[in-house]
């Protein structure tokens, strides 16, 4: 299964790149065929598409750790009644979410009403009906992806993700062009929401061969469940209140194109910058578990905390420099002038992230150990904390008000806060952690400086092909000074055996 993880975790960078690519190319095709107060009930819509998501209480990570844990101790009966009572589950789960779906498109007159237009309120309504039956489809599906995940099969998982992205990317722009609107571009994503669901259950069915089979009610591994799963849920909800209730706090105190803007920006952070943080720490929550399982020392997990922490902060502190000197010309070219506060957004949102995407790998540990309480009570206090003030400042400043509340939060929770307990409580050793990663600092920086200096002497105005070459600036001197100043042994020798294989690839071509 080693393989399977690196294979995985490559994959993961893989679908990455396809989503930023596909999203890099779909969403000026979606800003181009829509009004911006069209798009902005469009993302009004996805945004409850995602508050949705949380009806799956956690039960995909639950279920991937318990399931381990009962194969470990021999499967048979108790994982058939395991996976069983987890169907039964997901089976009530939808149900719910239906009817939270028909309260939610009764209350949209009296949510919106004072900053919608009646076209804009019509057109939210028609879509929340295809919301429903999105939910349908996405959460029984969680129970299939759950088992992939836990039978470690990440290569399937992430190859059906990338094909995901390319199919929503190209039918997007096929519809756009012969029928725009937003109700079609909403069809499309259900639609392939469904193909991928289909794809988890054929291959359950033919590759695992796993079997659900009720034998008796168990209260007690009931109760272990949803203990656990309660707090994987908190930070489910910590996620929707960040990324999407200030959506629904501009579209109530600003209006529907503020929604849209900020919608793009955090379309940018959670589908591309959270994203390079989660490709790596995603696949280790079976082998976490299984230590946790054997020991309660923690020099292996510390091992892995800091390796992969390193190479999170390479990917992610590098966007963030890279953003930082180009973003602006980037927003300005990819989604237009009138979406120009989606760079400052960005940036501060970018920067209250930089600690927890550099730690990624702590969640899984909490969870591998079962100790996702404190976490998880922070980050509710602190989303509550940032709906109350993100209401005054985004009617005040706007979208960049709602961003950096958001932001602050997020380093001040993620921060100090977080870290004290991992390192107090956990017993993951922090200052050996930050010590390993501040010698990434410089190369880092520099880069960036280098980039603007060249910038500097450029002609002004903004094009593809000098932000092209401003990238190509960045990225050729941030690899040398990498790796002469920050990449360690080990970095240095993934980096020779990815070269070496593909040296031996092309050889046999």
């Amino acid at each position: 299964m080693v393989s399977e993880r690196r294979a995985g975790a490559v994959l993961s960078y893989v679908s990455l790149a396809v989503n930023a690519i596909t999203s890099f190319v779909y969403v000026p095709v979606l800003i181009g065929a829509l009004t911006q107060s069209e798009y902005g009930v469009y993302q009004l819509i996805g945004s409850i598409i995602s508050y949705l998501s949380v009806m799956d209480m956690g039960l995909s990570t639950t279920l991937n750790r318990f399931y381990v844990r009962s194969e470990a101790q021999g499967g048979g009966i108790k994982t058939e009644n395991l996976l069983a009572m987890a169907a039964f589950v997901y089976g009530a789960i939808t149900l719910f979410a239906l009817a939270a779906c028909w309260v939610l498109n009764s209350c949209l007159d009296s949510l919106l009403g004072g900053s919608f237009t009646n076209a804009e309120l019509a057109l939210a309504h028609r879509m929340m009906l295809l919301v429903a039956v999105n939910c349908l489809i996405v959460l029984p599906g969680n129970w299939f992806l759950a088992l992939i995940n836990a039978n470690e099969r990440f290569v399937f998982a992430r190859s059906l993700s990338c094909v995901k992205y390319l199919l929503q990317c190209v039918c997007t722009i096929v519809i756009m062009s012969y029928a725009p609107g937003a109700e079609a571009a909403l069809i499309v994503q259900v639609t392939i929401n469904l193909i991928v669901v289909v794809g988890y259950v054929l291959y359950c069915k033919g590759r695992l061969h796993v079997r659900a089979r009720f034998h008796n009610w168990d209260w007690g591994l009931t109760a272990s469940l949803f203990s656990f799963s309660f707090f994987v849920l908190l930070n489910m909800v910590f996620d929707q209140i960040f990324w999407k209730t200030g959506q629904f706090v501009l579209g109530a105190v600003v209006g529907a194109g503020a929604t849209a803007v900020y919608g793009v920006a955090c379309q940018l952070i959670t589908s591309g910058y959270m994203q390079v943080a989660s490709g790596i720490s995603g696949v280790f929550l079976p082998k976490l578990t299984a230590i946790a399982a054997k020991t309660d020392e923690m020099s292996e997990i510390n091992e892995i905390f800091n390796r992969v922490g390193r190479i999170q902060a390479i990917l992610v502190w590098g966007v963030l420099a890279a953003f930082t000197v180009l973003g602006r010309e980037f927003v300005w070219l990819w989604a237009g002038p009138d979406y120009g506060d989606v760079y400052l957004a960005d940036l501060v949102l970018m920067i209250g992230l930089s600690i927890s995407l550099i730690q990624n790998v702590g969640i899984s540990v909490l969870q591998a150990k079962n100790m996702q309480g404190f976490r998880s009570i922070v980050y509710i206090v602190i989303a509550v904390l940032d709906l109350l003030v993100s209401i005054p400042m985004s009617a005040a400043f706007g979208v960049v008000g709602c961003a950096v509340t958001a932001a602050f939060f997020l380093l001040v929770g993620t921060g100090p806060v977080i870290n004290w307990y991992y390192w107090k409580c956990v017993g993951i050793d922090i200052p050996s952690f930050f010590m390993q990663i501040a010698p990434l600092i410089a190369p880092i920086v520099a880069s960036a400086l280098i980039t603007l200096l060249v910038e500097f002497f450029l002609p002004w105005g903004y094009s593809w092909g000098r932000f092209l070459l401003l990238c190509a600036i960045f990225c050729m001197s941030y690899a040398m000074l990498l790796w002469r100043l920050g990449l360690n042994g080990y970095e240095k020798g993934l980096v020779r055996g990815l070269v070496g294989k593909m040296k031996e690839v092309s050889s046999h071509e």
